[in-house]
């Protein structure tokens, strides 16, 4: 979502475009040496005014209005840096474009009525001096931009709007294996914000529906004290995601984790997400035992049908 916002140039970086390109402007020949050096300033002047406000413009127009953002990503965003000052920021920029846009006509509009050399040389160094001026005065702006674009790029490429199952349980239950089988694809993989992990992302048909399955390996899977303030407010993000949870749980043993200390980590997802959750039994073919209604194997694909239906029937509830 966030991978088509542009690369923030800072102050200088935009004026040694900007004037390299206008260095390059040469008009062919006037039979008035006056009328040749007017042309080649204002058409200089012209070239610098649309590579700056080209692309201070497209940051305005490819950043996130953040009012108009999922909840998802505007907590996302809110966790990442000072949403004020984003706003600020922008309006900066849009305010350097617009004060470009006036400085090259006012200049250009003086260049016209001028007639000597002299004249037409002080116009070029005072408008390159009041551009670099205006361009440098919002560098800070820039700089922050930039680190905005950065942390907005490592946001999860999550589809909000989209039908969306979330597994969850301790590790080594068969969440990934579930997915795979579930989707039959390589998962779209992306870092979670604020923690050391990633998530998997899937896609399946349903009743003739596109849905989203994400696998949370490092995320949902281990009580929310043992992590920091940052990464809690992160994962209870996922609650604006308008999604089903399918909470695994393993009784064979071979995931090396009690039922107990399962059962505590689905009652604190349970006591934390306002999702419906379907809770499923996994490795149904290393245990007879029956300890939930849906049991399933990666291996034989038992109970996988079963699970298709209950999702079936769950997609659109929240």
């Amino acid at each position: 979502m966030f991978t088509r916002i542009p690369t923030v140039l800072r102050s200088q970086e935009l004026i040694d475009k900007s004037f390299l390109k206008a260095s390059k402007i040469t008009e062919p020949y006037h039979p008035k040496i006056e009328d040749k050096i007017r042309k080649e300033i204002i058409d200089r002047i012209s070239t610098i005014e649309s590579i700056t406000c080209t692309h201070l413009l497209k940051l305005v127009k490819k950043f996130p209005t953040i009012e108009k953002l999922h909840p998802f990503y505007e907590d996302m965003i809110d966790l990442m840096f000072d949403v004020d000052q984003y706003k600020v920021s922008l309006s900066k920029a849009q305010w350097a474009a617009e004060r470009i846009q006036v400085l090259s006509t006012e200049i250009i509009g003086q260049l016209k009525k001028s007639k000597t050399i002299e004249k037409l040389n002080r116009l070029m160094k005072e408008y390159y001096g009041r551009y670099s001026s205006i361009i440098k005065s919002i560098d800070k702006d820039l700089q922050f931009l930039s680190k905005c674009r950065d942390w907005m790029r490592k946001i999860p490429d999550i589809d909000a709007e989209m039908p969306t199952f979330i597994i969850a349980g301790m590790p080594n239950v068969g969440k990934s294996s579930l997915l795979s089988k579930l989707t039959g694809n390589e998962p779209k993989v992306a870092i979670y914000p604020f923690t050391t992990q990633t998530i998997s992302i899937g896609y399946m048909q349903l009743n003739n529906q596109k849905i989203q399955i994400i696998d949370t390996p490092g995320i949902l899977d281990r009580p929310m004290e043992e992590r920091n303030e940052m990464e809690i407010k992160s994962i209870l993000s996922l609650r604006d995601i308008k999604g089903v949870i399918i909470f695994l749980i393993d009784p064979t043993g071979h995931s090396s984790y009690t039922m107990e200390q399962q059962e505590n980590l689905y009652r604190e997802v349970k006591q934390r997400f306002t999702s419906p959750i379907i809770r499923v039994q996994t490795k149904a073919d290393l245990t007879e035992e029956r300890i939930e209604k849906l049991a399933v194997s990666t291996s034989t694909m038992q109970g996988f049908d079963t699970l298709k239906e209950v999702m079936t029937s769950m997609i659109g509830m929240r």
